[in-house]
């Protein structure tokens, strides 16, 4: 805990200037967040590491782990979202760098798909090693073993989904920028406790802005021969296009649909961050790829497969995203939640000893 009180701090030491210390608090936490994303790389890259040396060691039923299909189905992931992380961090380092962009929405997707992305790498990781996974370093080494400390990387990662803002304050800060606009736009038509000419105010200047903006986001060509210089990923980059504009509908849907209280659907906005973040993640591998390819023909055309894995995949999570806007079970779950805080099921705890107070 760490307190000040009566703390002076010298004028000719203050950074900017009086009251100006959050502002720049926050720009800095936009660089600072960039930390995160290439430090999941770094573990991800270990991870595969270790995973790959001991599937081509381990035999099971005649044969090395590696070649059995439920784990070569991890270990192909685990390859595809590790080259999808570096692809994510390498982007957003390269736009800060060069400076002169707003990066707060690609620091924090940057920051909340490299963590979880991160954090499921290091999963498979334990899973593929096992017990060998689960054992500290220090046990494995008294054994014998190879001191390979899978149990200590995935305790020490799991801070990552939590400091510098969370996953759920990530969703919901990047969710907040993307309804800004409309709100900006038509909050005096949807929110409550506006005057009747407020209303009529907001809702021409609605009509003319939706007027334009709504059919722009249906029209627009999402296929061949659009992207060819990406080659045979330039499917994928289509794609991107192509439900980018359905990612800008969904939000307009939504917000026409749940009101004011959509802020309140925050299982809602979640999948309209994680259809985003799916989206970003796939536009930089895809562009890291073709940069590759260019460079080096040989190396290149191994990003360009990983790239292809990846987006295959990431394809499917947005689709079913998607689908989960307008069917889900958000509703009842919430309610059976809040019987739960009430203590209606307390009877689920029956059997154990209470915690102390």
């Amino acid at each position: 805990m760490i307190r000040f009180t009566k703390v002076r701090v010298p004028k000719e030491n203050l950074l900017w200037g009086e009251g100006k210390g959050l502002k720049l608090a926050l720009i800095t936490l936009n660089t600072g967040r960039l930390t995160l994303p290439i430090s999941s790389v770094a573990a991800g890259k270990r991870c595969l590491e270790i995973s790959r040396r001991w599937s081509a060691e381990r035999v099971q039923w005649g044969r090395p782990i590696g070649q059995h299909d439920a784990i070569a189905q991890k270990i192909g992931a685990m390859a595809a979202n590790t080259f999808a992380m570096e692809s994510v961090a390498e982007l957003c380092g390269a736009m800060a760098e060069r400076g002169g962009y707003d990066i707060r929405l690609e620091a924090a997707i940057a920051k909340l798909y490299n963590s979880e992305a991160g954090w499921r790498i290091i999963d498979d990781t334990l899973q593929i090693r096992g017990g060998r996974g689960y054992e500290t370093a220090d046990s494995l080494k008294a054994r014998g073993e190879p001191a390979i400390p899978v149990e200590r990387i995935m305790r020490d990662f799991r801070i990552n989904l939590i400091f510098e803002g969370s996953s759920e304050i990530m969703h919901l800060f990047i969710a907040r920028e993307a309804v800004d606009k409309h709100l900006q736009v038509a909050g005096d038509v949807v929110m409550p406790g506006k005057s009747l000419r407020q209303r009529l105010a907001g809702l021409g200047r609605s009509t003319l802005f939706y007027g334009w903006w709504y059919p722009s986001r249906w029209l627009g060509w999402g296929f061949w021969p659009r992207y060819a210089g990406f080659g045979s990923l330039a499917r994928h980059v289509r794609f991107v296009e192509r439900n980018a504009r359905r990612l800008a509908r969904g939000v307009f849907h939504s917000m026409i649909r749940f009101g004011p209280k959509l802020e309140l659907r925050q299982a809602v906005l979640f999948r309209l961050v994680d259809v985003g973040a799916e989206l970003f993640a796939m536009a930089s591998t895809c562009a890291r790829a073709r940069w590759l390819l260019e460079r080096d023909r040989s190396s290149g055309e191994r990003a360009v497969r990983l790239a292809d894995v990846f987006c295959r995949q990431a394809r499917g999570r947005i689709r079913s995203k998607f689908a989960g806007l307008w069917r889900n079970e958000d509703v009842p779950t919430y309610k059976v939640a809040q019987e739960v805080l009430k203590g209606e099921h307390r009877w689920l705890e029956r059997g154990m000893v209470e915690l102390d107070g």
